[in-house]
């Protein structure tokens, strides 16, 4: 014998709504997933002291400029930040080689800039550099045959940077020592009212430098 039960009318909508709520469920399990955590793209800027985002930029780079006092240097850049660079390197003043060291500080992060530069350089004859700017009545120093000297200068410039490529001119003040052997003083009867009775020489001059950095 055979029973068939019958739940009317209220049964139905039971069992409908009963497949209904597992049929969404179902979906919406499928459809939400395992949540996998994307990984975050690397960052396109840098936060500079003021808290504000600047584009990333290069850290490495070379510069080569010239110089009155520093003649033709070729030097190493780092840029930790859009507003400074630090720099060192070496060169020459057409009569020996020398050694600079400095940095620029741009407090707009471009045009204006600030640079502190310092350096020496080693024995030469210089007597070359100075024919060339008092003209042909010059006549040699032995005094200037082995002449080194330090020198710090302090510059105010504009600079342009396009690309990898920057380009800057600067001007300001430089102040240049050294020390005279006293035995070539005393062979002289009227000195430079620059040389000391020691023979130490100090002396304020004018200051002009054009460069170009290229960034690595």
């Amino acid at each position: 014998m055979r029973i068939v039960s019958y739940a009317g009318p209220r049964g139905v909508v039971a069992a409908t709504a009963l497949c209904t709520s597992t049929l969404l469920a179902t979906r919406g399990l499928a459809a939400e997933g395992p949540r996998l955590e994307s990984a975050p793209s690397p960052a396109e800027h840098d936060v500079d002291p003021l808290g504000q985002a600047v584009p990333r930029f290069r850290h490495l780079g070379l510069m080569f400029d010239f110089g009155t006092l520093d003649g033709a240097m070729l030097s190493l850049v780092y840029r930790p930040s859009p507003w400074l660079r630090m720099y060192g390197g070496a060169g020459t003043n057409g009569a020996a080689p020398g050694l600079r060291a400095g940095a620029a500080l741009l407090p707009f992060r471009s045009g204006l800039s600030l640079s502190l530069d310092g350096g020496h350089f080693f024995p030469g004859n210089v007597n070359g550099i100075f024919a060339t700017f008092a003209g042909a009545d010059y006549d040699d120093s032995h005094l200037l045959e082995h002449f080194d000297y330090d020198f710090v200068k302090l510059q105010a410039g504009w600079e342009v940077e396009q690309g990898d490529l920057l380009f800057f001119v600067r001007g300001g003040v430089g102040f240049a020592w050294t020390q005279l052997p006293a035995d070539d003083l005393s062979r002289i009867s009227n000195l430079s009212s620059l040389v000391d009775p020691d023979g130490s020489v100090e002396a304020f001059l004018p200051s002009i430098q054009l460069g170009i950095i290229g960034f690595l």
